[in-house]
């Protein structure tokens, strides 16, 4: 299941900032290196440097980790802002507080990614390690996200913080040394280590204090180094057995066990470890591809560079700028796709879809290789929600030229899995089910998607496989493994009760409104509507929703929903209760000859 997007704390706050003009009379220059796309207001030199990190950055994941894809189905972009100031008025929340300001930040998106680098930062020092750590520690999230269906924080977080400080000196790379400032591994030494058992089980920093936060990334990137690079570690082969029980569905802590030892055994080892002088580094070639002076380079109009930055304003949830910089770029450029795209989202998040298709029907019509112009305009067409054989050809259509231009993009293959649901052809289902599943393992609604398709195929057991994988990360797993046969369903199942004074109502979503002091949620159970007042309603919503993370907004396009609320009963009987979290859910569409499609008919 998915929340809403969740960028840095800083990213979330109210941003009090007037109307600005970024490089507004000057267009940024484009470098392409064979992977990597560079868009900066700096020298030409310093984003081909840039470019050049990254390269060297996916060859050596390539070469360490063979079989390993490296090139993410949602588009990197590389933005390069020349100095403090530039990156400033992109990422203005940074500066709301005092404190080091970011030399580096990565966003991810569902549909597109960005990587933020500061020429200012790293001009001083080519080879600083941290330079680029926090980017190399985000990117490598989306390296990891792209080939394990899950992976526990401690691992996830400690690989990104073992391969963030890799350096690239000449014919040389430095693979797993600590970071440059001591300070950041000083917690280690300064206070008690969390017993692995219980460590293992933590899904984040063990608090909001901030010395806990580094302790746990400290710890994370201390085990992690131990378990790759320690003595009796087979250089990483242990780690690799444990990554595949994991993959294959094996409890951690038993995964855990088999591959170290026992966790007395491996807390004294590790302890021992840590006492060490120094912490070793493996070393390799640096692997020689193309020169930096081989990179094109273009400069952008002014159009252009409007557009593209009003496509990361978008994807980082700046709506506001988002739609002045697409609107800026379309009156320089009326014939731009992507300013069209652009505004067309901008549109989407405001519930504007009239308006939005228009936008992405134009974006479509000056480019036919705008693929999520084309998807989204599909979605949002009647095509979407038609009963006739024919209209739901002609929807098939638009999805095919969807995968046919990027077949990469796992949401087209959702909704065809739903399609081919629909029109019970269920072997093809499951298929596309699994192609998504492939593209982005890391998303767990997806992994429900195939449990549902098996479970309605007559494979309770390997349905039941898919839900309990999520379960334990995901509740609405929950709600598949209900439908199991008790036989199949596995034992020891987490429990899925409200806490507290917390109630539970599920139903059809009938309206929300959103207004400053007066949201509001309409549900109808079983006949019965249900009122719920959503001041500061933390929702979630299902993978298989369309729009995904980065258009979702729990005020438009939930009508006909199904949504399951968590609530505190209201006094006033006017409303139900205040609905405090919950989640809006995508079930399967029923096939033909279904109780439910003969309902519908």
């Amino acid at each position: 299941m998915s929340i809403p997007a969740k960028l840095p704390a800083l990213l979330a706050a109210l941003v009090l900032f007037p109307p600005f003009a970024l490089s507004a009379d000057k267009p940024w220059r484009e470098i392409h290196s064979p992977h990597f796309r560079v868009l900066t207001n700096g020298s030409e030199g310093a984003g081909r440097h840039v470019a050049r990190e990254f390269e060297q950055m996916r060859d050596m994941f390539a070469s360490q980790f063979q079989g390993f894809l490296v090139d993410s189905p949602a588009p990197l972009l590389i933005l390069a802002p020349e100095d403090e100031a530039s990156t400033k008025k992109l990422v203005p929340q940074f500066w709301l507080h005092a404190g080091p300001k970011p030399a580096g930040v990565y966003f991810h998106g569902w549909e597109k990614q960005y990587a933020m680098v500061r020429l200012d930062a790293i001009g001083s020092d080519r080879f600083n390690p941290d330079t680029f750590a926090v980017v190399y520690h985000e990117y490598v999230h989306s390296l990891l996200h792209m080939n394990f269906r899950w992976l526990p924080t401690w691992l996830d977080e400690g690989l990104a913080e073992f391969y963030a400080y890799t350096r690239f000196e000449g014919s040389q790379t430095y693979i797993g040394a600590p970071p440059k400032n001591a300070g950041r591994l000083a917690v280690l030494y300064r206070r008690p280590s969390m017993p692995l058992a219980k460590f293992l089980d933590q899904k984040g920093s063990f608090s909001h204090d901030e010395d806990d936060t580094h302790l746990f990334y400290a710890q994370s990137w201390a085990l992690t180094h131990f378990l790759i690079m320690g003595p009796g570690m087979e250089g990483g082969v242990r780690l690799k057995r444990f990554f595949n029980a994991l993959q294959s569905g094996t409890e951690q802590k038993k995964a855990f066990q088999d591959a170290f030892g026992t966790f007395p055994e491996v807390q004294k080892a590790l302890d021992n470890y840590l006492q060490r002088f120094a912490f070793a580094a493996g070393v390799t070639p640096t692997i020689q591809r193309a020169e930096e002076k081989s990179f094109s380079v273009r400069t952008t109009t002014l159009a252009e560079t409007k557009a593209e930055l009003a496509s990361f304003f978008a994807t980082t949830r700046q709506w506001k700028e988002a739609r002045e910089f697409s609107e800026a770029a379309l009156k320089d450029d009326p014939k731009l796709a992507l300013g069209h795209e652009d505004l067309g989202f901008v549109n989407l998040h405001e519930g504007k879809d009239e308006e939005a298709v228009r936008e992405f029907s134009q974006a479509v019509e000056i480019d036919s290789n705008m693929y999520r112009s084309l998807f989204a305009k599909s979605m949002l067409s009647p095509l979407s929600r038609a009963t006739t054989q024919a209209d739901r050809e002609v929807f098939r259509a638009e999805l095919m030229k969807v995968v046919n231009i990027n077949p990469q993009f796992a949401p087209a293959f959702v909704e065809l899995a739903k399609w081919s649901v629909a029109q019970a052809e269920m072997p093809k289902a499951l298929a596309l089910a699994r192609t998504a599943e492939r593209l982005e393992p890391s998303r767990a609604g997806y992994h429900l998607l195939t449990g549902q398709i098996l479970l309605r195929t007559g494979h309770p057991t390997e349905a039941a496989s898919h839900a309990a994988y999520v379960a334990t990360r995901w509740t609405e797993a929950m709600e598949l493994l209900h439908l199991i046969p008790d036989a199949q369903r596995p034992a020891d199942l987490p429990a899925d009760k409200p806490s507290g004074d917390l109630l539970s109502a599920e139903g059809i979503v009938k309206s929300v409104s959103c207004a400053e002091h007066a949201s509001a949620l309409a549900l109808e159970q079983a006949g019965q509507p249900l009122l719920f007042h959503m001041q500061g309603f933390n929702g979630g919503f299902s993978d298989t929703l369309w729009f995904g993370s980065d258009h979702y907004t729990p005020c438009f396009h939930m009508a006909g929903l199904r949504a399951v609320v968590r609530y505190k009963p209201s006094a006033d009987k006017s409303y139900t209760g205040d609905a405090l979290n919950g989640g809006f859910r995508d079930d399967l569409p029923p096939g033909p000859g279904t109780v439910a499609a003969q309902q519908n008919r």
